[in-house]
């Protein structure tokens, strides 16, 4: 190949390169736009709008063939989550792409434990591999270049998604292991993005940082967030025994008392604040009627009174009530699968390992092969590392 020509395709590749990073921001920016994506959930069609803007952009960049053969890559390796998640009775958004970042199923609620987070995480990439199957069969049958393109990428984007950490795959996986394999995942997104400079891998090296740290904090206070919860779930059970008693109730509320820097207690005293501002004019003691009893018009009318306000104290003792369920059943959630973590099985752990384990080899395997290959087929190599 002549130098002119050498130099037209690196110039083609860097201006398909560029436009691609462009329409990937726009279409990101726009992604994240409230009023789009309100509009995608009212429609009831965000996977299948969102599926044509990606397949879109990645057609003006690597052209229509492999763009579709890369929504068909994640649009199986979405499916693995989506029936994990209904195996697990987890209810689930529609799945949602975003051109040149990926796709994900977004869950209503969290898994109750680290074992069922792993379950739902390595479901994807056993999915992935049985999407590398008909690219090999297509390939071994045509002997296209192109089907060893879309297994060459198939089997790379499951491999990265399995590195331990963060909020890919492999950081849930191991976090039914292991948690200290963070710290391993965290060596190696740093080296992957050191030397392929990607400004992806840097995001998602960035927030899983983050949610490193936070895990780490959450982790130490664990132990002292279970007591405040129990001590706000007794709470609770005494405010329904009083719940007929205004002074009762407002005492109870009142001498609540934790550490001054304590979420729930600040979420208490919320909830009371839009409690008062409902109930602030109801009489302490409940009204006392007497069957029988005649009364002239003035009483009649002050007992209808404490009536009315009495029955604006019970709406609003009931919603308080409602929220503070509400609130302590997130909390404990989010607690039971925080102290998951410590009380994963062995038995669990064994087979997440070796799931995780195996992925890794076959997809490993996938690439090494289809590598290979590559040098077999020069515009496919050239194609692979754009």
């Amino acid at each position: 190949m002549s130098r002119g020509a050498t130099l037209k395709n690196e110039k083609k590749n860097k201006s398909r390169g560029t436009w691609g990073v462009i329409g990937g921001v726009i279409l990101l920016g726009l992604g994240k736009m409230k009023w789009l994506l309100a509009i995608l959930k009212f429609a009831k069609l965000s996977t299948l709008i969102s599926m044509i803007l990606s397949l879109g952009a990645y057609g003006l960049v690597y052209g229509w063939k492999f763009g579709a053969a890369l929504i068909y890559l994640l649009l199986i390796h979405e499916l693995g989550h989506y029936v994990a998640c209904k195996m697990r009775g987890l209810p689930v958004k529609p799945t949602l792409f975003i051109p040149f970042i990926g796709a994900a199923v977004r869950m209503e609620r969290m898994p109750k434990s680290a074992s069922e987070m792993a379950f739902i995480a390595y479901m994807g990439p056993i999915f992935g591999v049985l999407s590398l199957v008909p690219p090999i069969l297509l390939y071994l049958t045509t002997g296209s270049s192109l089907w060893l393109v879309v297994l060459s990428f198939g089997a790379l984007i499951n491999l990265f998604n399995l590195i331990p950490f963060g909020e890919l795959d492999g950081g849930k996986i191991v976090g039914g292991i292991s948690t200290k394999l963070w710290f391993l995942g965290l060596v190696v997104i740093i080296a992957f993005v050191i030397y392929t400079q990607s400004v992806l891998a840097t995001i998602i090296a960035i927030l899983g940082v983050i949610h490193l740290w936070y895990f780490h904090k959450k982790n130490k206070t664990l132990d002292k967030d279970k007591q405040e919860i129990k001590k706000a779930r007794t709470l609770y059970q005494l405010l329904q025994r009083v719940k007929t008693e205004p002074h009762l109730f407002r005492a109870a509320i009142r001498k609540f008392n934790l550490e001054e820097d304590s979420l729930v207690q600040l979420e208490v005293e919320q909830l009371f604040e839009k409690f008062r501002q409902t109930s602030q004019n109801v009489n302490l003691r409940k009204p006392i009627v007497t069957e029988g009893e005649e009364l002239d018009e003035f009483a009649q009318a002050r007992l209808q009174e404490e009536l009315e306000d009495y029955a604006l104290y019970q709406k609003a003792a009931e919603t308080f009530l409602q929220q503070f369920e509400e609130y302590l059943m997130e909390k404990e959630t989010e607690l039971q699968y925080a102290e998951s973590y410590r009380t994963t099985s062995a038995k669990s752990r064994i087979i997440t390992f070796a799931i995780y384990v195996a992925l890794i080899i076959v997809l490993s395997v996938c690439l090494d092969v289809s590598k290979e290959l590559l040098h077999m087929h020069p515009e496919a190599q050239e194609f692979f590392n754009r």
